[in-house]
């Protein structure tokens, strides 16, 4: 009488092997999501940058008031790319008509507004059209038309490039706007 043995079961080497493939990929998955995380929350801050600058430019076209009056210098939005101040832009009021934010033209109570930046999320870099970089920017919309005004500064110039990093992965992303008033998310 022969005996006959059938194991249909795994070997030790085969649950080994298949426990450190699994243990692989997982490894890889959250490496990756990581990573991709990150880049969202960048492209996600650039899209919400593009969305407040235009709600400048809305205010401007629909002679939003502040502290009860139409600001004589229209709407506009103060970046910085100082390491202190990078890291929030301000809508504000242009009261004084100076095309440039200053005193009490950014309070809160009265519409202005100031945008914190995503921790690990910076304004890297402020750009004009020949490459050179600024460390400030105002950018004005006055009304009825709405005329832009982009004012840095080296002076007026037509366009303006903001470069967003992502601290982590060392990923950017450019918000660009012109004299026209067209705002756009590049590269």
């Amino acid at each position: 009488m022969k005996n006959k043995s059938n194991n249909s079961g795994f070997s030790l080497m085969e649950l080994i092997v298949s426990i450190s493939i699994i243990t692989l990929l997982t490894a890889i998955f959250l490496a990756n999501y990581h990573t991709i995380n990150q880049r969202t929350d960048l492209t996600m801050t650039a899209q919400v940058m593009v969305s407040d600058i235009r709600s400048a430019q809305a205010n401007a076209l629909g002679l939003i008031k502040y502290e009860g009056e139409i600001p004589q210098g229209g709407w506009g939005v103060f970046l910085s790319a100082y390491a202190d101040e990078g890291g929030q832009y301000i809508i504000f009021a242009d009261m004084d008509g100076d095309q440039t934010q200053s005193g009490d033209e950014a309070a809160i109570s009265y519409g202005a507004k100031t945008v914190t930046l995503p921790p690990k999320i910076n304004i890297d870099g402020i750009f004009l059209p020949n490459g050179s970089q600024v460390f400030k920017a105002n950018i004005i919309f006055l009304p009825p038309d709405p005329l832009t005004y982009i004012v840095t500064e080296q002076g007026t110039t037509t366009s303006l490039s903001i470069r967003l990093k992502e601290n982590v992965n060392n990923t950017t992303k450019t918000v660009r706007i012109n004299f026209l008033g067209l705002v756009e998310v590049i590269d």
